[in-house]
């Protein structure tokens, strides 16, 4: 009896969207942080549990259009609090990422890919890539300690030269 109240305790728990964890000051860069997350985790499915198909059709060809935004808005992001180094400090942000989560992933052992065809199942059930945001951040796959906007990170600084605003 014990043993099935914890079950459905868990599966409960489970079944319950999460509140991301806010790490982001801006609404949009906690976004696109989520959904950048989501894509990490997307790729280690396809990777580690060779759903490549899914991975391509389904979530590649399906969101396109977000997957690009999201790309282009995390750069962004990066090039906006990081200046020149924005490109590589988005980088090594994004490899760290896929690093964290593979590791999570295989502590998870055989249980990462069946959860990984519930998450994927959710996703296909989605109505429009216009929902993929709140998805993404309802999932809150970000890992913990791990976030693109770590509190204390200076921003550039911004001179200016010649009556025009540059970052150094």
């Amino acid at each position: 009896m014990r043993r099935l109240l914890l079950l459905i305790t868990a599966l409960a728990t489970i079944a319950q969207p999460a509140i991301a964890a806010r790490t982001c000051t801006s609404d949009a860069d906690q976004s696109a942080y989520e959904v950048l997350s989501l894509r990490t985790q997307m790729i280690l499915l396809a990777t580690k549990c060779g759903r490549d198909q899914d991975y391509n059709k389904n979530f590649i060809v399906r969101f396109q259009p977000a997957l690009q935004a999201n790309e282009r808005t995390v750069l962004a992001y990066f090039r906006r609090v990081y200046g020149g180094a924005g490109q590589t400090r988005k980088d090594q942000f994004s490899t760290e990422l896929v690093n964290v989560m593979s590791h999570e992933a295989n502590m998870q052992g055989a249980e990462f890919c069946p959860r990984a065809t519930m998450l994927i199942n959710e996703m296909n059930a989605l109505p429009s890539m216009n929902e993929l945001a709140q998805f993404a951040a309802a999932k809150d796959l970000s890992p913990i300690g791990t976030s693109m906007c770590p509190a204390g990170v200076a921003r550039p600084a911004v001179t200016r030269r010649r009556g025009r605003r540059t970052s150094d």
